[in-house]
């Protein structure tokens, strides 16, 4: 987790920097590192509550489709519309939300860590991301489904914290996790 750590330290830095942050501004300071923490917050916010909202997880599934899509397709950073790069927040403000995040970051730290890291590098990163665009897929039907995203939703937040942290272990896991919900659900219906 010192990968998220040195992370959090740069968004710190940057809102120490500046009155105001823009999204821009945040895509800028982590560069090709924008990738996994924009499919994990679209992730975290599809498992949560919010995507059990009507439409939610549709219009979710377009972001992680879009943001794994260009991961997959090689970009360097996340392509945002000029309306949402633009949007700002205080710089006290992210640097608060980066000390807040510190002391998760501090418990994941003992069962999550870099291992296995050229899982989460080069071609298996752009798979990995190719996979959470096709995961996105599976959530607008799921959206009838009483807790039907929860499977794709979990698998994408399981892949992203792999992503961030550089556990290729815990994207392993993450893609058995997917097998095995893909299996339950065919065996389910035939």
């Amino acid at each position: 987790m010192q990968e998220v750590a040195d992370m959090l330290d740069r968004l710190d830095d940057l809102g120490a920097s500046r009155e105001r942050v823009t999204v821009d501004d945040v895509q800028a300071c982590l560069g090709r590192d924008a990738f996994g923490p924009a499919l994990l917050t679209l992730g975290l916010l599809a498992l949560s509550p919010v995507g059990d909202i009507p439409g939610a997880p549709t219009i979710l599934a377009i972001f992680i489709f879009g943001v794994g899509a260009q991961m997959a397709a090689g970009r360097n950073r996340p392509w945002l519309p000029r309306a949402l790069a633009r949007r700002s927040v205080r710089g006290r403000h992210l640097r608060r939300a980066a000390s807040l995040f510190r002391p998760v970051v501090r418990v994941l730290a003992a069962v999550i860590w870099a291992r296995l890291t050229f899982l989460t590098d080069g071609i298996f990163a752009r798979a990995i991301a190719g996979t959470c665009a096709i995961l996105a897929l599976t959530l607008p039907p799921l959206e009838f489904v009483p807790f039907g995203a929860t499977v794709p939703s979990s698998v994408i937040s399981g892949l992203s914290i792999a992503l961030v942290a550089r556990d290729g272990l815990l994207a392993l896991i993450s893609f058995a996790l997917m097998i095995a919900g893909g299996f339950l659900i065919l065996s389910l219906v035939g």
